[in-house]
């Protein structure tokens, strides 16, 4: 009888630390205060102009204004591990070292506004010609959160 007792009580608790390993996989490992804003402005092509705010428990919100699929204010929640493996990469790449502003005497290419708050800091970036490859690779990954399906209110196309 104990030793019965005692294997039901070892299996519930592998079972307990099995379940709470997976669950903490759910978890944001980021604060609200935590987040990444970019905005997009307009060029006199057809660029697309919207702004997209992440925050590190994976509340979104999205304004499309011109020349993207989706246009109007827009709200969401990402999934943690999504959430977690953006600011992960922002951390990493330590924003705070980069330039306030990259711009110079050319015509005709969108500005991009990079807003990163983390730990307390604050990151303001001017983003227009001539910043560094990792930025575009930034920007690119963060329109493609931006640009991902699942806004409220979105029109699935199947």
């Amino acid at each position: 009888m104990f030793k019965t007792i005692r294997t039901a009580l070892m299996l519930s608790c592998a079972f307990m630390l099995f379940t709470a390993q997976k669950c903490s996989k759910n978890k944001y490992d980021y604060t609200p205060e935590t987040s990444i804003e970019m905005s997009k402005t307009g060029c006199f092509g057809q660029c697309p102009v919207y702004t997209f705010k992440l925050s590190g428990d994976g509340m979104a919100s999205y304004n499309g204004r011109r020349f993207v699929e989706l246009e109007g204010e827009h709200s969401r929640q990402y999934a943690a591990d999504t959430t977690n493996a953006v600011f992960k990469q922002l951390v990493e790449m330590d924003l705070f070292q980069y330039q306030n502003e990259y711009t110079d005497n050319v015509t005709d290419l969108p500005t991009t506004y990079i807003v990163f708050t983390h730990e307390g800091r604050t990151k303001k970036m001017k983003l227009y010609y001539g910043f560094p490859e990792e930025l575009d690779q930034m920007m690119t990954q963060l329109q493609e959160v931006a640009f991902a399906k699942g806004w409220d209110g979105e029109m699935v196309k199947e």
